[in-house]
C-alpha cells in the first residue's frame, strides 16, 4: 500500500504542475486541438477523420468552464493521471510487484513519447488509457474467469474505438495470442470472448451508423492513411519511424522496453504465464504493425504509443529482476544505467516543455516543429478580430484550411462559426460536411492564408473587392511566421464543389 499512496499523491501533484502549465504556458492549442474544440461545438455521432469521444470530452469540460485552452486540455491530464494508475496496475498484477508498479506509473511523467502529450488534448491519449485499461481487464479476465471483467474488457475497447481507431488492433493481437497458448486456447470456445466483442461492436454502432449516413467517408480516410493499396517501397520511413520512438522514450529507456518484453516472452513462454504473454502481444504487434508500415509510407511517431502501455512494466519488470539476480559490481553498473535513463528522460522532457531555455545556444529551436504549430494563433486571432470589426457586423470569416479555420474560430473574440473554403487545392475535413456559407449572400469576410499567398481566382470572384494585408509575427525581432489576410467586401456567393469530388 505504501507504494499505491506514494503514486497517488505523486499523481494529483503532477496533474496540479500540468494544470499550471496549460494556464500560463506560451504555447496556443495545436491546430488538432482547436480542430477537434470546433466538432465539440458541433455535438454528432461521429466526425470526418476520428471517433467522436475527443469531441465529447472537450465539450464536457468547456460546458463547465468555458471555451479556453485550458477546458479543452483538462482531459488530457486527466486520463494521462488515469493512465499511468492502470499502468502501475499492470505492473502490479501482471508481473505481481507493487514496486514494479509503481515504477511503470513513474516512466511515463518522465519520458517523452507520454509526458508531451499529457498537456496536450489529441485522441492518443484516450487510446493509451483505454488500451491500458482493456489489457489490464482481459488480464484480470482469464486470471479470475469472471464474466465481468469480460464485459468490463469489451467496453474499453469499444470506447476507445470511439477515441482513436487503432483500437481495433487489439483484437487480432489477442486472437493470436489465444490461437498460440494452448491454456488460453479453450476461451475461443466460451462465450465470454464473444460477449466482449459485441459489447465492444455495439459501442461503436455511433461510428457505424454516421459513417453510413456519410458514405464512408472516414474509412476512405483512414485506408488513405494507412497506405493501403501503396506499392512504394522504402526502408527510409521505417528507419525514420524507429529513430523517432528511441527519441520519444530516449535510446536508453527504449532499449530496456525491447529488453523486457524479450525477457517477458520467455518468462510467459517458459514458466506458462498467460499474463505475460498478454503484455507481449498487446505491444509487438502494434508496434510491428506501423513499422511495417512505414516500408510503404510515413508513419507518424505517435502511431505506435499504445505499444509501450505493456512494454513499460515488461521493461520495469526485467530490469528489477536482472537486478536481484547480479552480484554487487553489476548492481553498481545497472543502478548507474538506470539513473542515466531516468535523468536522461526527465531531462528531455523538461526541455521540451521550456525549449525557450535553449535559445542562448540554439536560437530557432522554436522555428521548427512542433513548436511552430503552437504559437502565433491568439497574434493572429487578435488581427483578425480587429478587421472582422472594421468589416462590419455582416463579416464572416473563412480559411483555405482546416488547420488556420480552426485556430481562428478558437482564437478570434467571440468564438464566432468560421469557415473552410474549398479552393480546389485540399483534402476533403470535417467543415465540408457542415453548412456552407451560400446564405451569406451581401455579406462581408476575412480570408486568411498562412504565408505570403495570393488569394486564388475562385474566391476573389466570389466577392466585389479584396484588399491584402500582410500580417507577420515577430520573435527576438526575427520573422517568425507569416499570414495573408483579406478583407473583402460583397459576397456573392462561391461555385459549390461536390464532397465525392475531393480527395480522401
Amino acid at each position: 500500500m505504501k507504494y499505491k499512496n506514494k503514486l497517488i499523491a505523486l499523481l494529483i501533484l503532477v496533474s496540479i504542475l500540468r494544470l499550471l502549465y496549460v494556464i500560463h504556458t506560451p504555447f496556443d492549442l495545436s491546430p488538432d486541438e482547436a480542430h477537434y474544440w470546433e466538432w465539440s461545438r458541433r455535438p454528432g455521432l461521429s466526425y470526418y477523420s476520428k471517433g467522436p469521444l475527443v469531441a465529447w470530452i472537450i465539450a464536457s469540460f468547456t460546458a463547465l468552464f468555458g471555451d479556453t485552452a485550458l477546458s479543452v486540455r483538462a482531459g488530457a491530464v486527466l486520463f494521462s493521471a488515469l493512465s499511468s494508475y492502470l499502468m502501475y496496475l499492470l505492473g502490479r498484477d501482471v508481473f505481481e510487484s507493487e514496486k514494479a508498479g509503481f515504477y511503470s506509473a513513474l516512466l511515463p511523467v518522465i519520458i517523452p513519447v507520454f509526458s508531451i502529450g499529457s498537456v496536450l488534448m489529441t485522441t492518443d491519449v484516450l487510446l493509451v488509457f483505454f488500451w491500458a485499461a482493456s489489457v489490464y481487464s482481459l488480464a484480470r479476465a482469464v486470471e479470475t474467469e469472471r464474466s465481468a471483467w469480460w464485459v468490463v474488457a469489451g467496453l474499453s475497447v469499444g470506447l476507445g474505438f470511439l477515441a482513436k481507431y487503432t483500437m481495433v488492433l487489439l483484437y487480432p493481437s489477442v486472437l493470436i495470442l489465444f490461437i498460440f497458448s494452448g491454456r488460453l486456447r479453450p476461451w475461443l470456445r466460451r462465450p465470454q470472448p464473444y460477449m466482449a466483442g459485441l459489447t465492444s461492436l455495439v459501442l461503436a454502432t455511433p461510428v457505424i451508423i454516421w459513417n453510413i449516413i456519410h458514405g464512408q467517408v472516414t474509412i476512405r480516410h483512414t485506408l488513405g492513411q494507412a497506405h493501403v493499396g501503396s506499392g512504394a517501397f522504402s526502408l527510409l520511413p521505417a528507419l525514420e519511424f524507429l529513430g523517432a520512438q528511441a527519441a520519444l522514450t530516449t535510446p536508453v529507456i527504449f532499449i530496456g522496453l525491447v529488453y523486457g518484453l524479450w525477457m517477458c516472452w520467455k518468462w510467459g513462454v517458459r514458466e506458462k504465464r498467460d499474463a505475460a504473454l498478454l503484455a507481449v502481444f498487446a505491444s509487438v504487434p502494434l508496434f510491428l504493425f506501423f513499422l511495417f508500415k512505414g516500408l510503404h509510407g510515413k508513419v507518424q511517431a505517435n502511431w505506435a504509443v499504445a505499444s509501450y502501455v505493456t512494454a513499460i512494466p515488461a521493461g520495469v519488470w526485467a530490469f528489477s529482476r536482472a537486478y536481484r539476480a547480479s552480484g554487487q559490481r553489476r548492481k553498481r553498473v545497472l543502478g548507474v544505467v538506470a539513473a542515466f535513463g531516468l535523468f536522461l528522460g526527465a531531462t528531455v522532457t523538461t526541455l521540451a516543455y521550456f525549449p525557450w531555455t535553449l535559445e542562448p545556444v540554439w536560437p530557432r529551436v522554436l522555428w521548427g516543429p512542433p513548436y511552430n504549430r503552437v504559437m502565433g494563433w491568439a497574434e493572429l486571432g487578435e488581427r483578425v478580430s480587429e478587421a472582422k470589426e472594421e468589416l462590419g457586423p455582416r463579416t464572416f470569416i473563412m480559411s483555405d484550411s482546416y488547420q488556420v479555420t480552426s485556430e481562428l474560430a478558437m482564437y478570434t473574440e467571440g468564438n464566432p462559426v468560421t469557415f473552410n473554403a474549398f479552393t480546389g487545392a485540399r483534402r476533403m475535413n470535417q467543415y465540408d460536411l457542415w453548412p456552407g456559407f451560400d446564405d451569406l449572400w451581401g455579406f462581408n469576410a476575412v480570408y486568411v492564408k498562412a504565408q505570403d499567398e495570393e488569394i486564388e481566382p475562385v474566391v476573389a470572384q466570389a466577392f466585389e473587392k479584396c484588399d491584402k494585408e500582410l500580417f507577420t509575427i515577430y520573435r527576438n525581432e526575427e520573422v517568425y511566421k507569416t499570414f495573408s489576410i483579406f478583407s473583402c467586401s460583397g459576397f456573392k456567393g462561391m461555385e459549390d464543389q461536390p464532397v465525392r469530388h475531393m480527395k480522401y
